[in-house]
């Protein structure tokens, strides 16, 4: 009696475990089946989805992405390229060593460029806001971003300016110079774009400023190059390019 009792429970733990086997089989079916489903959707846009989808150096910082006040990147570093006094300026890493690279270049090539401002915290921006309105009669001109939405504020913006602007103040003339244009030319080769251009003053609220450039890695900046567009519009263009590949995978 024992004997057929144990093989009994022999015979259930085998039907149990075959049971189990396939419900896991099934399982592993269906997730191989939504990982075909997204494999198999098309990624179309000109850029790699690797190089978009959580890439930080492509973080978009203006009145409607505010950036919070506690925001301080991590990998922050003083720059050893060529500034206009010996106070420290920092950048993130990968874009103070791209901005080096570029210096070097332009000097190469009998252009001087100068560093002239880079990361700002949330703080010191506000307090320059601030100046800027009673300044101006509390009008907004975009001159001085609001608070958050300051490009300084990513680590990755930086103010670049000849030896003939130290001290005086930035105007638009500064694209016509041999130094703007060197900037306008090559700037992309390493990583860089003019973060506020001329006629994208209504998308990106601020005024042409052919000094400030913004990195963002070297393919991104040729495709911005290429297609003209400013970090506002290819933010837009990207994002619903994954958006859409995503929504796709899912159906």
């Amino acid at each position: 009696m024992r004997r057929i009792n144990r093989l009994l429970f022999v015979l259930l733990l085998t039907a149990a475990a075959a049971a189990r086997a396939e419900t896991l089989d099934l399982a592993s079916l269906q997730n191989a089946e939504e990982v075909s489903v997204i494999e198999e959707t098309p990624w179309t846009y000109p850029l790699p989805y690797e190089l978009l989808e959580g890439n930080d150096y492509i973080v978009l910082a203006n009145k409607t992405h505010l950036l919070s006040e506690d925001y301080i990147p991590e990998d922050l570093v003083k720059l050893t390229c060529r500034k206009i006094s010996s106070d420290p300026i920092q950048m993130r890493e990968a874009a103070a060593q791209a901005l080096s690279q570029m210096f070097d270049a332009a000097k190469e090539q009998g252009v001087t460029l100068y560093a002239h401002s880079g990361y700002r915290s949330y703080r010191t921006q506000k307090t320059m806001y601030g100046n800027r309105l009673k300044k101006n009669n509390g009008k907004d001109d975009g001159v001085v971003a609001v608070p958050g939405s300051s490009d300084h504020q990513t680590g990755l913006g930086i103010d670049v300016i000849n030896k003939a602007g130290i001290g005086k103040r930035f105007t638009s003339a500064f694209a016509d110079t041999k130094e703007g244009k060197w900037i306008a030319e090559n700037c992309w080769q390493y990583g860089f774009i003019i973060r506020y251009q001329k006629e994208k003053e209504d998308l990106t609220e601020i005024i042409f400023e052919p000094w400030h450039l913004r990195y963002v890695g070297v393919q991104v900046a040729q495709y911005i190059r290429q297609r003209g567009l400013c970090l506002e519009e290819f933010t837009a263009e990207w994002q619903a390019a994954v958006a859409a590949y995503k929504a796709a995978g899912i159906e």
